[in-house]
């Protein structure tokens, strides 16, 4: 083929594509679409759990000697994120913190004391490798070891936090996913808690054990659920 016929039959081919990929792209809104599945974690707007606890620990105080005690509870808390640190594409995704009330009923078998106060707990988006931690503060009252009187408490847990509803799939081209207005969350965790009573003496008690919300327990069970991975 002779050059001009050449560079002719060029333009022509190129003229003849030019409208396709035109097409092509209007029908894409201007941007690439590929076959591509993303896997992602959102956090819900609010996060809630319940836990069943159980464990043991020392009362002292007023001058008695320390002795053993059982402890037992049961409690509700409900948590929002604050802030997240880090980048997303840290492995287990970025670091959050989150906070919100609690409530709970505890008892030594002597009695039974209801508390409350705030949470904050520190964790990461899609997978918490080193594991959940969290602080409750707060305070209560009720007739028990410690009194018929109000104490102040202060819990510090740590383990697995499996948050389900977090786990969103999607397209490339799809918009992104948006945060779920309320969502459960479950998990297993140890348990360290320090009480004093507001009255004379400050008896105190010091408890150990483990909390966790039953249905972790349950199936289906996968590597996924007991690693805490919501994503």
């Amino acid at each position: 083929m002779r050059a001009p016929h050449a560079a002719a039959f060029l333009l022509a081919s190129l003229l003849a594509f030019a409208p396709r990929a035109a097409r092509a792209q209007e029908r894409a809104g201007g941007r690439p679409c590929i076959r591509l599945l993303l896997i992602e974690s959102t956090p819900a707007n609010l996060e809630w759990t319940w836990w069943l606890a159980g464990g043991g620990g020392v009362q002292g105080g007023g001058g008695a000697p320390s002795v053993s005690i059982p402890s037992l509870g049961i409690g509700t808390e409900a948590t929002a994120g604050l802030a997240q640190i880090g980048s997303p594409s840290r492995y287990g995704g970025p670091f959050e913190l989150r906070w919100g009330p609690w409530w709970g009923l505890t008892t030594d078998l002597e009695g039974m004391r209801g508390e409350g106060g705030l949470t904050m707990s520190f964790g990461q988006v899609e997978h918490a490798q080193w594991g959940t931690y969290a602080l409750r503060i707060g305070g209560g009252f009720g007739d028990d070891g410690l009194g018929p009187a109000p104490h102040l408490v202060a819990t510090l847990t740590g383990g697995v936090r499996y948050a389900p509803a977090r786990h969103s799939e999607r397209g490339a081209c799809d918009p992104d996913p948006q945060p779920k207005g309320i969502a459960f969350v479950t998990g297993v965790r140890l348990f360290a808690s320090a009480r004093t009573a507001l009255a004379p003496q400050n008896p105190w008690q010091i408890t150990f054990g483990l909390e966790f919300e039953p249905t972790f327990f349950l199936p289906p069970y996968s590597l996924r659920k007991l690693a805490g991975v919501s994503r």
